[in-house]
């Protein structure tokens, strides 16, 4: 439990912040990938509202949400614990889509989504460890959350 209350309230310093930076830019590189693969269809959202919607609420879920469930308890010196986490966090997508609960969606079965996931994941938990905060990997997750929900799933 100090571990989660300590990756809560740790602030990232400015090294933290830009590596969480590049890490980001690495997860948008692989979707751009993923776009000229065919993976992602461009589908934007076409309101505003919902927009602004999606933007606040993505915030709490699955941002906040999941990066306190499975990277806030890792950390440096544990690399069983980071790869128990990674794992975890990319089969809780397809579960969610094959029990129909309210975040799934159908391509959570792709498994070049989930490939796409899993990089958003070992970004989350390089910057989880890096940085000793959840904060970065909050950001990350929200970040590409916003963009795939804005762009793909509208």
């Amino acid at each position: 439990m100090r571990r989660v209350v300590g990756a809560l309230t740790r602030l990232p310093d400015l090294q933290a912040a830009l590596e969480a930076l590049i890490l980001f830019l690495v997860v948008v590189a692989a979707g751009v990938w993923a776009v000229y693969a065919g993976v992602l269809q461009h589908h934007p959202m076409s309101s505003p509202r919902d927009m602004f919607v999606l933007s606040l609420s993505a915030f709490i879920v699955p941002s906040l949400g999941e990066e306190v469930v499975f990277r806030s308890w890792v950390g440096k010196g544990a690399p069983m614990a980071a790869v128990l986490s990674l794992a975890a966090y990319v089969a809780w997508h397809p579960l969610q889509a094959v029990a129909g609960l309210p975040f799934g969606r159908p391509e959570f079965l792709d498994p070049r989504v989930l490939a796409l996931i899993a990089v958003l994941g070992l970004a989350c938990t390089i910057s989880r460890i890096r940085s000793g905060s959840i904060w970065p990997a909050v950001i990350i997750h929200w970040g590409i959350v916003v963009v795939w929900k804005a762009l793909y799933a509208g």
